[in-house]
């Protein structure tokens, strides 16, 4: 999900949020509730000019594609990916709750805002306020599925799999078994029976009530060992703490479950930007089993959850790849850098969000992140041991500038902040005297640099986007705000000589309806692939990248499966499964 994205996803998405219209936790109990959100009597009074125009019906879709489809959803069902990390759930536009307000009642709460929502008074005009409203009351299943994703090359064949249930994050296979698996955001894991056939068709293993993990955004196999990791939540949504269980099957089918670890509960807070723990990846020996959390801020900046935790940005147990061995059991992980150092806890650090982690063919284990608001490109790191790659003092290959005492961000001066951001619409962006200091013993591990042709997109000093074909600058790594995920690689060399052992990712967002992204291109939702090389100089990889499909709705893992590739998409309300069927030398192929 933003980049998160969730991801998202708690993706830990860097995608704007267009976040509580009506606090719909239960929309149709909520009148008895004194914390739901109401406008003033004579906000009914307000008319709207354009209802059942269909002028304004079209210009409403796209204004909606711009602010709001990231927290609630393609059709409006509250289900974004990036609503995911708020506190209470987007409004479902299609309740009765929200049916029953007046125009002018939702025209009022989005001048104004509360909470995660900014006040859109300021963003957008009268009109195109009313607008968006007049979209939002005919807004219908599907909206956005206007095609099935799409080849960009003969060689390449797409194909539907299959339906998947809502929030899907997580796409995997048993090597043992064979056996396709997929997980949701809220806790189920299905196993999908006759996959890859037309009688396809999923079974729910596992809930919450098997593992505990209320955000499930990490699974992985090791041998016949399903792992699973992601956060549990308090109560009250105020304190968080990261979980990663195994399961494995015995010869009666029953999933026996062990704790690998639990740790302390730490300060959530009440943004788009509680990454949690999510991207797992397990070395190629099976000896250790890799995990991502990522960080609880957009850059840095310190997220008191409404003064509860004072001064607290990130710590100990997040913004880090953490490994552990595969037989790990109930261990507690504290809030202590020293302790989960000496450990051996604590594999890399600096890393925003990894929301997803891949070995290749040469066991190196790379990751792509998301970063921030902030226009910087999106990094994918080779991950080494020990090694720091920057957050929160440089993202993308861009210096954060909010560590300088001095800075006055403004979007007009400053063309790397993105009006339409929410850490600039909420003042995370902001002189901030207290920020730390890089630490004297600390080298930063900068990102793979992307050759381009495609994914290369940048914002230069002058402020102007720039395509890195044109000017010959590498990129670190990916266009801005484009949230790559469904890291993997042709690992057991199948594909033809133009593929064969390199690495393939997904891009979350398209362009085209994302606020912040589409100032740099109309591109995205594609599947890219990464020509690796090794460059002795730098001690880093380079990366020619190439667009090979694209028209995804909202794509957030991949797996491949013989010369096959397979994209599961978020689905808020459904989600599909898509063959990707790639060129190979057929003798060398084997599923």
């Amino acid at each position: 999900m933003t980049r998160s994205s969730a991801v998202l996803l708690q993706v830990t998405l860097t995608i704007f949020s267009f976040a509580l219209l009506v606090n719909c936790n239960n929309p149709e109990k909520a009148d008895d509730n004194p914390n739901v959100w109401r406008a003033p009597e004579n906000a009914r009074d307000l008319k709207n000019p354009f209802r059942d125009d269909t002028s304004a019906i079209a210009k409403g879709r796209e204004l909606y594609k711009l602010h709001c489809w990231q927290c609630h959803g393609e059709s409006g069902y509250g289900d974004g990916a990036a609503g995911g990390a708020l506190g209470a759930q987007p409004a479902n536009f299609h309740s009765n709750r929200v049916r029953r307000q007046a125009d002018g009642e939702l025209f009022w709460k989005l001048a104004n805002g509360r909470g995660n929502m900014p006040p859109f008074k300021d963003v957008l005009k009268d009109e195109e306020r009313w607008e968006l409203i007049t979209y939002i009351r005919k807004m219908s299943d599907r909206e956005y599925r206007l095609s099935p994703p799409q080849a960009l090359r003969p060689d390449i064949s797409v194909e539907k799999v299959m339906e998947t249930d809502s929030l899907a994050v997580r796409i995997l296979q048993n090597p043992i078994t064979k056996d396709v698996y997929y997980t949701t955001f809220d806790g189920n894991v299905f196993q999908v029976r006759n996959f890859n056939t037309k009688n396809a068709i999923s079974k729910k293993i596992l809930t919450v009530k098997d593992h505990g993990i209320t955000r499930l955004q990490g699974a992985e196999f090791v041998k016949n060992q399903l792992f699973l990791s992601g956060n549990v939540d308090d109560t009250a949504k105020k304190a968080t703490g990261g979980r990663m269980v195994k399961f494995e099957t015995d010869t009666a089918g029953a999933h026996n479950m062990t704790v690998v670890f639990n740790t302390v509960m730490y300060g959530t807070n009440k943004t788009i930007y509680d990454h949690g723990w999510n991207a797992l990846a397990a070395s190629p020996d099976g000896k250790y089993i890799y995990v991502n959390s990522g960080a609880r801020t957009d850059h840095g900046e310190v997220q008191d959850n409404g003064g509860l935790y004072p001064g607290a940005r990130d710590n100990a147990l997040t913004s880090k790849v953490f490994r552990f061995p595969t037989d790990a059991k109930d261990l507690m992980l504290t809030d202590d850098i020293a302790l989960l150092k000496q450990k051996g806890y604590i594999y890399s650090e600096g890393i925003r969000n990894a929301y997803d982690m891949a070995f290749d063919p040469s066991g190196n284990l790379f990751a792509v992140s998301n970063s921030s608001d902030y226009d910087n490109p999106e990094d994918m790191f080779w991950i080494r041991q020990n090694h720091h790659y920057g957050f929160p003092w440089v993202m993308g290959g861009i210096e954060n500038p909010q560590q300088y005492k001095d800075w006055q961000p403004d979007p007009k001066t400053d063309k790397f902040i993105n009006e339409f951001s929410h850490s600039w619409r909420v003042k995370y962006f902001h002189t901030d005297s207290t920020f730390p200091q890089i630490p004297d013993s600390v080298k930063f591990t900068p990102g793979v640099q992307n050759l381009g042709p495609d994914a290369n997109e940048y914002r230069g000093h002058s402020g102007k986007v720039i395509d890195g074909d044109l000017t010959g600058i590498p990129v670190s790594t990916f266009t801005p705000h484009s949230s790559p995920l469904g890291l993997f690689f042709d690992n057991k060399k199948v594909l033809s000589d133009e593929f064969r052992g390199d690495g393939f990712v997904i891009r979350y967002t398209l362009g085209a309806r994302g606020n912040m992204m589409r100032q740099f291109t109309m591109q995205g939702s594609d599947l890219l692939h990464l020509e690796l090389t090794y460059d002795a100089a730098t001690d880093n990889y380079f990366v020619r990248t190439t667009r090979i499909a694209d028209s995804f709705v909202e794509p957030v893992d991949a797996i491949m499966i013989g010369s096959d590739v397979f994209v599961i998409e978020y689905g808020g309300k459904k989600g599909n499964i898509w063959k990707i069927s790639l060129p190979t030398n057929s003798k060398k192929t084997s599923k």
